[in-house]
This record gives structure tokens, sequence and C-alpha cells, in this order.
């Protein structure tokens, strides 16, 4: 049942991403271009720690993600480089003001 709850979570998340593109799109200056990138690159991060769980589990044979260190490193890694770009957009977007 998790399981489910999070692949269905990507369906407001998605629907959130284009709610915040077409602002973007309707006036430049309520949102950094910085954020609005910082936002959709959460979907690469997820993506790559989609993929790095099937090779955990599948390839490797662990129980999950967290067993293989510089893989769940790598991935949290990921994570924080999309939180910093999402910062960095909202303290540009900050200074303008």
């Amino acid at each position: 049942m998790a399981d489910l709850v999070m692949t269905l979570s990507i369906i407001p998340y998605f629907f959130f991403l284009y709610c915040i593109y077409k602002i973007y799109k309707l006036d430049k200056s309520l949102i950094n271009k910085t954020t609005v990138v910082g936002f959709f690159s959460l979907i690469g991060f997820v993506f790559f720690t989609a993929g790095a769980g099937y090779y955990a589990v599948m390839i490797l044979g662990e129980p999950g993600l967290g067993h293989i260190d510089w893989l769940h490193g790598l991935s949290e890694f990921g994570l924080t480089i999309t939180n910093f770009i999402i910062v960095l957009g909202l303290k540009r977007h900050l200074d303008r003001l």
C-alpha cells in the first residue's frame, strides 16, 4: 500500500509543476527561473533514485537502496543539489524585492 501511495504522489507534484510553470510564463517577476528549474530537477532526482533502488535490489540483491552506502549517498547528494537550486532561486528572488 505504501508503494502505491508513493507512486501516486507524483500526480499532485506534476500538477504543482504545471501550475508553477504557468505562473512563471504568465509573469516572470513572480518566480525566479532558478527556483522553477530546481523544482523541475526534483523529477530527475526521483527517476535517479528509482533507478538506483532497482539496481540495488534487482542487480546487487540487497534489500533496498539504503544498504548500498555509496549509491544511497549519491542519491541523497542529488536531493541536496536540488534543494540548493530551489533555495538559491528563492534567495535571488528575495534579493530582487
